[in-house]
């Protein structure tokens, strides 16, 4: 009887990391240290009441190794305030990546936002 619980056991666990990747970007998927609000429209307004943000990134869900939208604040003190429009700059920050400043209707999307203090939190959505 134990032999066939750690057999079902090892069972699940293997049929649990098969599917690791659909968990991490599933949709409305969000995770890290505080939670962030996405916008409606293919350029939404990301909120997050944590506190001034060091930079924003912007992934599609399916390349997350490539950035389609970031921007940066490489003064100190590092104050990108909340709420900030997708494809806007605000003053003090740079934009380093700006493939798509207009998001595309219908494609999952993953935004990020780190903040001056070392804290990270993400946010799946799709416009």
């Amino acid at each position: 009887m134990y032999r066939n619980r750690m057999l079902i056991t090892a069972a699940l666990l293997l049929a649990l990391a098969g599917c690791t990747d659909d968990l991490l970007s599933g949709p409305g998927n969000s995770g890290g240290d505080f939670s962030i609000s996405v916008g409606s429209g293919t350029t939404p307004i990301y909120s997050w009441s944590a506190g001034p943000g060091f930079s924003i990134d912007v992934v599609r869900t399916s390349n997350q190794t490539q950035v389609v939208w970031r921007i940066t604040d490489p003064t100190e003190p590092r104050n990108i305030a909340s709420p900030v429009r997708h494809g806007v700059v605000p003053t003090g920050s740079i934009e380093s990546s700006a493939i798509e400043r207009v998001l595309s209707p219908g494609i999952q999307y993953r935004v990020t936002v780190n903040l001056a203090n070392g804290q990270s939190a993400f946010q799946d959505f799709t416009p």
